[in-house]
């Protein structure tokens, strides 16, 4: 057995993978299912049928029992990282679910496995039950927009990598074998196949009756569906799309897979089925189809689909050019803000400061404004985002505070000469109480944590780590969790630089609350190594972190994945 790794990494759980002065891009070194599994007691894997969830289960159902793990090194990346795999948690009993099963009667230090999940309202009655452990693996298509309980964490397994596979026999490390359950199939067999349809075909062809099992595994059956519907018309596949909804969108991938031909008028037809069928147009056709663009605009800004779905979008959204206005300016007026939390204690005291009025981004500035950036003045950025397409919409990250200071200098010259600006405004950092103005607006002070949108935590109205994401996303995905001015994305994302110093340590700020504007906290200048204010939290947040008063700092000179920054205009 290969051990499946999921797309949380090193870099992501040891500090965050703050990364400090000159450096070069390095490949993530990936977490095992196991690992995560005892890092994270609530956990929610996606992965489609055939990645080899069930025997990943088994185990990590052995191994979390006090079996010992295969000492074998595991394969972690593409450069060919290895290292054993571990349980780093207290042995536990391990109980795979059953319809039926009666959480309250399952022992203490129990570990709940939860194969193929499709009830929306499972997360919640394990999360209920106190000291109790839950492993849930379901389909994206299913489990990906469930909303979860605060502490579940959602991850996906990936594909074996190449580097997994290299010890193979060389016809077995195509891509098609990045599947598991298509891998599995070809070693039983003792085949080859360059696609799944050929493989599928194989199988029917030489499939002995001892071997008739491997044609009612999960993810054949689209694979067999999708040979009775080669010959359908595209109006008539999208029509059955239309009837049956996602649940046919893995057969339509393998018809259009045999058939290339056909992916553009069926894309042209699917568009025109709803969200759903824009999507599925958007992944099998990369050209020009009429209509979709606005359609995934729609889905990114409605905010109705689930978190990955309209990730999804977001993502074609920037393949095809964002239209949306990316450095659209929000009118913040005047007024006196609550700033801070008697949560924490570099947020305390809660006091009142006054703020005048101003303009800030809607948006934290994405990849596509920070590249022009980039281009213009030949800065370095070491990022992986810089040259993806994908991404060109989402926020620029990777990026220290004086990337911050010097790109809003640019944009000041840039957005003059434009008109976007007036002749005297300049574009710089926000103060923290500009920044917290924007996020909290006229909210008073709370017990609980104060959020941008006025109401406790939802795991849909940011990307935090309830949202599963592990990434920035395209901006303006979460339109319900909008702050009272209309700013978006303040919560979650990516940490965004303030112009507010901090202080040299980390723990306790040597600027301390309450704020005050003349002792030198808002200097453009300071000991170069003295911290500068980080607000908002980012992807991987939880509540506590992801709210309009949580106070982070980091060097000057620190830069990693989930840093970025929005601009103030005045």
């Amino acid at each position: 057995m290969i051990p499946l790794l999921t797309d949380w990494t090193e870099e992501d759980r040891a500090a965050k993978g703050l990364r400090r002065g000159p450096a070069a891009l390095t490949e993530p070194v990936h977490r095992t299912a196991l690992e995560l599994a005892a890092e994270a007691p609530l956990l929610l894997l996606l992965a489609p049928p055939g990645a080899g969830r069930t025997t990943m289960l088994r185990h990590v159902a052995r191994v979390a029992a006090g079996a010992a793990p295969d000492p074998t090194p595991v394969v972690r990346n593409e450069a060919g990282v290895a290292k054993p795999e571990a349980w780093d948690a207290p042995t536990v009993t391990p109980v795979f679910w059953t319809p039926g099963l009666a959480l309250d009667s399952l022992p203490d230090r129990a570990l709940l496995l939860v194969d193929d999940a499709e009830d929306a309202a499972l997360p919640d009655a394990i999360a209920a039950r106190p000291g109790l452990r839950g492993l849930l693996v379901a389909d994206p298509e299913v489990a990906g927009g469930w909303v979860l309980p605060q502490g579940f964490r959602r991850h996906r397994l990936l594909p074996l990598l190449a580097a997994q596979r290299a010890h193979l026999p060389e016809a077995l490390r195509g891509p098609l074998f990045a599947l598991p359950g298509y891998l599995a199939i070809a070693q039983r067999l003792g085949v080859t196949a360059t696609s799944a349809p050929v493989l599928r075909d194989t199988l029917l062809v030489r499939a002995t009756p001892a071997e008739a099992d491997l044609l009612d595994a999960g993810f054949m059956r689209p694979l067999l569906e999708a040979r009775m519907l080669e010959n359908a018309s595209p109006a008539m596949l999208a029509l059955r799309f239309l009837e049956e909804g996602p649940r046919l969108a893995a057969t339509l991938r393998h018809v259009v897979a045999a058939d290339p031909s056909i992916a553009a008028p069926l894309a042209a037809a699917l568009v025109r089925t709803g969200d759903a069928g824009a999507l599925l147009a958007a992944e099998i056709e990369p050209g020009i189809v009429p209509g979709l663009v606005e359609a995934l605009r729609a889905i990114v800004e409605g905010g109705q689909l689930g978190v990955p779905q309209r990730a999804q979008a977001g993502r074609e959204l920037a393949r095809r050019g964002d239209p949306r206005d990316l450095a659209e300016l929000v009118d913040v007026p005047g007024g006196e803000v609550v700033m801070g939390s008697a949560l924490t204690a570099p947020s305390r005291p809660v006091h009142r400061v006054a703020v005048g009025a101003f303009r800030i981004g809607r948006y934290p500035v994405v990849n596509a404004l920070y590249a022009r950036f980039v281009a213009a003045t030949g800065r370095a950025w070491v990022s992986p985002a810089r040259d993806d397409p994908s991404l060109a919409n989402a926020p620029a990250t990777d990026l220290t505070w004086r990337d911050a200071v010097a790109c809003c200098e640019w944009l000041t010259e840039t957005w003059r000469a434009e008109g976007r600006i007036g002749a005297s405004d300049v574009v710089r950092l926000p103060s923290e109480p500009e920044w917290e103005w924007s996020a909290r607006g006229t909210q008073p002070e709370s017990d609980a944590p104060v959020h941008p949108w006025a109401a406790p935590w939802d795991g849909d109205r940011c990307n935090g780590d309830s949202a599963g994401l592990n990434a920035p996303c395209a901006v303006g995905m979460f339109p319900r969790g909008r702050s009272p001015w209309g700013v978006d994305d303040m919560a979650g994302q990516v940490w965004e630089w303030c112009h507010t110093l901090w202080g040299p340590e980390m723990a306790l700020p040597s600027f301390a609350y309450p704020w005050a504007a003349g002792d030198g906290r808002e200097a453009a200048e300071g000991s170069r190594d003295w911290r500068r204010v980080l607000r908002g939290g980012c992807f991987s947040s939880p509540a506590e972190k992801a709210n309009a008063h949580y106070r982070g700092s980091l060097e000057p000179d620190g830069f990693w994945r989930g840093n970025g920054f929005r601009v103030v205009v005045g």
